[in-house]
């Protein structure tokens, strides 16, 4: 059965004439599908083993502007605000907090305006994330501070996270993703979320810096050295703003550093009709990353820029309940018309089986995935409709 699967990446079994059709398009599915796959396995290896924070204490507490980004939603980060400054153990006099106030309700904006906060109206009642962050950085000098931190409205992080950032920015680092988790686990698919993003987290961020790359960025709970970032805010594209960091960053060769142990908790869509609204977001800016990927992805290997490279074979690469659902498919499908063909395709699936349980996170989120795994199917099937909803969806 091994000797038939290798033998697809022969060049002589490409050539036989008794291959028909229907055998070549189960080779290349396969070959497709196997391509992310294997990815996905190499980094579940490297992100076994304890994480351990490589960054000793720095000598001086740098300054910080701590961004809130906020749609509509006033009272959640009214909440987030007020919990940081609480609880944030950093000296008070070495950050300022500062919210991107959009679409927010009048009593929400008065109820800012009374805070110890810097408020920013963007002058477009309508705008992207990455709009509100440029027309934000647009009211400050570029030495004003050396460190930005970027909040979603409903982040809440560890107390000791800004200490966290000085240290490794002394040591450093320029560019630094913190550990984003899910905070709700009130339902089933709450969880598989949850679960998702750690997998994530696990793959893409803890793997990738062990491996040597950059950690992929999430959007939020993200730490940038000031001037850098004030430099290229406004160059950024799109509506995603990880991606646009992402490929700001890698074309100038700046490594993202990732930090376990800086806990940020954001709420998570918890029922179905959320979750497809999201991913229907999501799909629209991952085709737009997906021909920059197919664009560029030749020149930038033939340049041997290897970190952006992988970032652009990743933007390539189907979401994990989309690639679980298309190998489904496609061994369903083999098994039915030709069973003799099947057992790669079931190699294939186990493989991607254990990569997901050693990228499985630890503790609560874990513990509640036996009760959750029912919801699998129905996240499945969202992800394969939304990219078909995407066609006959009509941007407001």
């Amino acid at each position: 059965m091994m000797s038939n699967i290798f033998n697809i990446f022969s060049i002589d079994w490409w050539m036989d004439e008794s291959n028909n059709a229907l055998q070549m398009t189960d080779s290349v599915l396969f070959l497709l599908l196997a391509i992310p796959v294997a990815y996905l396995f190499l980094c579940a290896l490297f992100s076994l083993g304890k994480y351990k924070n490589p960054y000793p204490a720095a000598a001086v507490q740098h300054r910080f502007l701590v961004l809130f980004t906020v749609l509509r939603n006033g009272k959640e980060v009214i909440e987030s605000v007020n919990r940081f400054l609480d609880t944030q153990q950093y000296p008070r006099d070495k950050y300022d907090v500062a919210v991107a106030a959009t679409q927010l309700p009048e009593e929400d904006l008065v109820t800012l305006l009374q805070m110890p906060v810097n408020i920013v109206v963007p002058d477009k009642e309508y705008c992207t994330k990455v709009y509100a962050i440029q027309q934000v950085m647009e009211r400050y000098a570029p030495d004003e501070y050396d460190l930005i931190v970027i909040f979603n409205s409903d982040n809440h992080i560890v107390p000791n996270a800004l200490s966290m950032f000085n240290n490794a920015y002394y040591s450093g680092c320029d560019s630094i993703q913190a550990h984003r988790i899910a905070e709700n686990l009130n339902t089933s698919i709450a969880v598989l979320n949850a679960t998702s993003e750690e997998i994530n987290n696990n793959l893409f961020r803890l793997a990738h810096t062990r491996m040597g790359f950059s950690s992929a960025l999430i959007g939020s709970a993200m730490a940038f050295d000031f001037a850098m970032f004030h430099e290229r805010a406004p160059k950024l594209k799109g509506s995603d703003i990880s991606k646009a960091m992402e490929t700001v960053l890698l074309e100038q060769n700046i490594y993202t550093e990732y930090l376990a142990e800086v806990v940020c908790y954001s709420k998570k869509e918890d029922n179905a009709d959320g979750y497809q609204t999201q991913r229907i977001s999501w799909i629209r800016s991952q085709y737009t990353s997906t021909f920059f990927a197919l664009k560029y992805l030749p020149l930038v290997l033939l340049k041997g820029e290897w970190d952006y490279a992988l970032k652009l074979f990743q933007w390539l690469m189907p979401s994990r309940f989309l690639l679980i659902a298309l190998i489904l498919l496609c061994t369903a499908g083999v098994t039915l018309l030709n069973w003799t063909w099947a057992p790669k395709w079931y190699v294939l699936l186990a493989t991607l089986i254990l990569t997901f349980l050693m990228a499985l996170p630890e503790g609560e989120v874990s513990r509640r995935l036996r009760k959750a795994i029912w919801a699998l199917p129905v996240l499945m099937f969202t992800a394969v409709f939304s990219h078909i909803k995407r066609f006959f969806y009509k941007k407001k």
